[in-house]
């Protein structure tokens, strides 16, 4: 409305600026003149700001309708961006986080646990009678399971906990601040959860979980200590299932410890040559050289 006003009142004070001339310039006595330049006047004043008015006014729509519908198409991108995050981001069938989004979070708790003294612990763990469900009953009694665990698990977590499914029955837990043996406990709690799921028509089937653990040690990448966990609860399936297993973590060699085991045949030999070249060994070497 300011901008509308503006350009009406420049337009004005021009139109009176330049009749004001002509009116001035013009020859005294002629009256017709005269009444002509005022109705031109009045003309000018009158009519151009009316068109110019209505012009304004459907821009104006013109913009209001654009407006909106780039409003709605905005709307419309924001529901698709927070379907796809959904999408990128959750399993669909157990509500879980999925591996992308978990390694991403994990990823996080190692640049936190590197800068200070904060901990975590990695649990993976699996349904073991999910093969046998599957194969009795159906793949829908199969899902029904993994859905019911998958909340379990939730519920059996705190708000700083995090739970992604890895692969078809197996889930991998982060466990924030907690450490080996607070993993165990939690895994056993999970255990006693979910011996309550019952088929509706399977009274006699008993759902397990196996589990495997391991901490963070500062030197794992994020895909290493999901490998390492997925180990140790091969290994609790291996020892019959329905327990938890703990990766046995082992520190990598330093480079200089290698650089020394790399040289030490190489020190052997030039020993045993030097020894030839005086034509025996000392006495009392048992043969084995140690690099000083």
């Amino acid at each position: 409305m300011a901008e509308k006003t503006r350009i009406y009142a420049l337009l004005s004070v021009n139109t009176l600026v330049l009749y004001a001339l002509i009116f001035i310039l013009m020859p005294p006595g002629n009256t017709a003149n005269y009444v002509i330049l005022v109705l031109a006047l009045a003309f000018m004043l009158i009519l151009p700001p009316m068109f110019i008015n209505r012009a304004l006014n459907r821009m104006e729509r013109e913009v209001d309708h654009a407006t909106g519908e780039l409003e709605a198409t905005r709307e419309e991108l924001d529901k698709v961006r927070e379907n796809l995050s959904s999408i990128t981001t959750f399993d669909e069938l157990t509500g879980a986080y999925n591996t992308e989004h978990f390694l991403n979070v994990l990823t996080q708790h190692r640049a936190m646990a590197e800068r200070g003294s904060y901990y975590f612990s990695v649990a993976v763990v699996q349904v073991d009678q999910f093969s046998d469900v599957v194969d009795k009953h159906g793949l829908g009694s199969g899902h029904e399971v993994l859905q019911l665990y998958a909340r379990i698990v939730k519920a059996a977590l705190r708000e700083v906990d995090v739970v992604a499914r890895v692969d078809t029955d197996v889930f991998a837990l982060l466990l924030s601040g907690a450490t080996e043996d607070d993993a165990v406990m939690i895994i056993n709690r999970i255990s006693q959860l979910i011996s309550q799921i019952q088929l509706a028509d399977d009274d006699e089937l008993e759902i397990t979980n196996s589990g495997g653990i391991t901490s963070f040690h500062g030197t794992e990448g994020s895909q290493e200590l999901v490998d390492n966990a997925t180990s140790a609860m091969q290994y609790a399936v291996e020892e019959g299932r329905d327990r938890v297993a703990g990766f046995l973590y082992e520190a990598p060699v330093e480079e200089g410890a290698e650089e020394v085991v790399e040289a030490a045949p190489e020190a052997e030999e030039a020993t045993e040559a030097a020894a030839e070249s005086d034509g025996g060994t000392d006495s009392g070497s048992d043969g084995n050289t140690t690099p000083g």
